[in-house]
């Protein structure tokens, strides 16, 4: 008990310190609001190369993109969603949001247009600077009336924040309350995986999230359902070497979870696992179907932010986005899927 309890004050002291010790002398070289940069964005056209079908069980691959940029800033997306006027955001573990449009040609992504980098602001209104302060891992955004509000994972301090305004880009961020062993995860086996339920749903828009390795020695990650009519904890069944790395809702109220996997010397791996929304409560130990699983013959990297939307013809769509490390040795890629079940 003293152990965790100081733990846990611990905890509370950096999520503290995230409000206004962020590097004020990053503030002053960094303004808030985007910047457009230089983007290179080359088209992916098959998710598994020489195969004559792209579909892998309910999903058909819609096309992808490798993205490079000279500007420095650009790299290690981890999260990943779609604004309601369709505007694609990501967040990177380096206190930085991204932002482009999707350009889409014949039902597939085929470019981004108006690419854009912002500075993530902590509740005093600077910039975030770092990996410790920084290490944003998941993003969604919600409409709220007539605007949309975005919130954060940060996986250092194990904190989930709200962003909201006229502009939640420029807007400073709102602790908001989890569960206390939700907080006191190890560091870097924190919350990566962020989804809001939808209103009309089991779980009537609750905030969900999950922690990215299993809980100390057991074989199953912690989830919790923040607010809501059934908040409370529950558990995901683990798979080996895998990691969960994101989560979102589909539109009918199911859980997919991205998983990643990195095992010497046969490199990354990635799956998509799709949970029934009827089984998450309080007290639950979850399950389920794997939609695809792709190792490197596949067009993939560190696959860490995961994205649903739809398309102008109602179609589900499932974006999926690596992050690149900042390291030579890896690629930023965007895929889209469609998912035909």
């Amino acid at each position: 008990m003293i152990r965790r309890s100081w733990r846990h004050r611990y905890r509370a002291a950096l999520a503290g310190a995230f409000l206004v010790l962020a590097a004020p002398l990053a503030a002053l070289a960094v303004s808030p609001g985007f910047r457009p940069i230089a983007l290179e964005a080359r088209q992916i056209d098959d998710f598994l190369p020489s195969l004559p079908e792209q579909v892998f069980g309910p999903l058909e691959f819609r096309g992808g993109l490798e993205l490079t940029s000279t500007d420095r800033q650009f790299g290690s997306l981890s999260g990943l969603d779609f604004a309601s006027d369709g505007t694609l955001y990501a967040v990177a573990d380096r206190g930085r949001w991204f932002a482009a449009r999707p350009v889409e040609k014949d039902g597939r992504l085929v470019g981004l247009e108006d690419p854009r980098i912002a500075p993530i602001l902590n509740n005093a209104g600077q910039p975030l600077s770092g990996k410790a302060w920084g290490d944003a891992e998941g993003l969604r955004i919600r409409r709220d009336g007539d605007r949309d509000v975005a919130y954060v994972t940060f996986e250092g301090v194990n904190d989930l924040r709200e962003f909201g305004g006229d502009d939640f880009v420029l807007a400073s961020s709102r602790s908001v309350a989890l569960p206390r062993a939700a907080r006191d995860l190890p560091h870097n086996e924190g919350l990566e995986g962020l989804a809001i339920a939808p209103e009309a749903g089991l779980l009537g828009g609750a905030i969900v999230v999950i922690a990215e390795e299993a809980l100390g020695n057991s074989d199953r990650h912690g989830g919790w359902i923040v607010g809501g009519p059934e908040a409370g904890a529950f558990s995901i069944e683990s798979a080996g070497t895998y990691s969960i790395t994101d989560a979102a809702f589909l539109p009918d109220g199911d859980l997919l979870l991205l998983e990643r996997s990195l095992r010497f010397p046969f490199g990354f791996t990635m799956r998509l696992r799709r949970i029934a929304g009827q089984d998450l409560a309080p007290g639950a130990t979850v399950d389920g179907e794997i939609l695809v699983e792709a190792d490197l013959r596949y067009q993939i990297d560190n696959m860490e932010g995961l994205a649903v939307g739809r398309n102008e013809v109602g179609e589900t769509i499932i974006a999926i986005v690596s992050d690149d490390n900042e390291s030579p040795l890896q690629r930023t890629l965007l895929l889209y899927f469609a998912l035909k079940d």
